[in-house]
């Protein structure tokens, strides 16, 4: 940390040493479970870890300059497949609900809110203390210009952000539904919440399949993150489009 002389390395390095974010080194290159990353994949993941150089300098479609590690894209709101990496992650979680034997819904209507807005999914079944589970996935982005000064001081700083506000903006499921937050930065780091949701699903799942592999998800979502990474990259620069909503793009997830 003494040899970082910008907030991005300063997060770099902070984000590579907290817990699971470097699972994805330790997985099983399974492709039927979505763990398989290319050589493009796993350049591009690496250097962002190691801060070095991902892609060519570059203009994006906002007039933004984009560096040589390719880190804008992330954050560019006019990157409209943003959303994936959400739904992705959203995706593993009613999955394994499913693999779990828990019946669970997606972004269910009539959850008290009068402005529409709803969690991505919910149980159907009680969870815990007799009251079914409600979860919302957020990802923010650790070097996001709004972020990267208070993660380059402290870990999980943007997720621990993310779940304040999402926990207050459906405070009042409270009172009938146990709220999980499920925030991961994009350079993999957890907020305790989500590793104890995922952990909790593969327990529940171990005593369903009696397979005690069934800790699966942590893996496939940074795997899954790492993939993400090389649309980020790649798609935009090899396609020379003058805008970042390619560099989102992810890969066929088969898990």
């Amino acid at each position: 940390m003494s040899y970082a002389s910008t907030d991005i390395d300063k997060a770099r390095l902070l984000a590579a040493a907290s817990p699971h974010s470097c699972n994805w080194l330790a997985a099983p290159p399974i492709m039927s479970v979505g763990l398989r990353l290319s050589d493009e994949q796993l350049r591009i993941s690496v250097a962002h870890r190691l801060g070095c150089k991902a892609c060519e300098p570059h203009t994006c479609g906002r007039g933004k300059v984009v560096d040589a590690r390719g880190l804008y894209g992330l954050a560019c709101r006019k990157s409209t497949p943003r959303q994936q990496r959400r739904s992705f992650l959203n995706d593993i979680i009613w999955r394994a609900m499913k693999r779990a034997q828990i019946p669970s819904v997606k972004e269910p209507v009539g959850l008290l809110r009068q402005d529409g807005k709803r969690p991505d999914g919910t149980t159907i079944l009680p969870w815990s203390r007799g009251k079914p589970l409600a979860w919302d996935v957020t990802v923010p982005d650790t070097y996001a210009d709004a972020h990267v000064s208070n993660t380059a001081m402290e870990t999980r700083a943007a997720v621990s952000l993310a779940v304040t506000n999402k926990t207050n903006k459906y405070s009042q499921l409270s009172a009938t539904y146990i709220f999980t937050p499920v925030a991961v930065e994009t350079a993999a780091t957890w907020h305790h919440k989500a590793v104890e949701l995922v952990r909790e699903l593969g327990r529940r799942a171990t005593i369903i399949t009696g397979d005690s592999r069934e800790h699966l998800p942590v893996p496939v979502v940074i795997c899954g993150f790492a993939k993400g990474e090389r649309g980020l990259v790649s798609e935009h620069v090899h396609s020379r489009l003058a805008c970042c909503n390619h560099l989102f793009t992810f890969l066929n997830f088969n898990i």
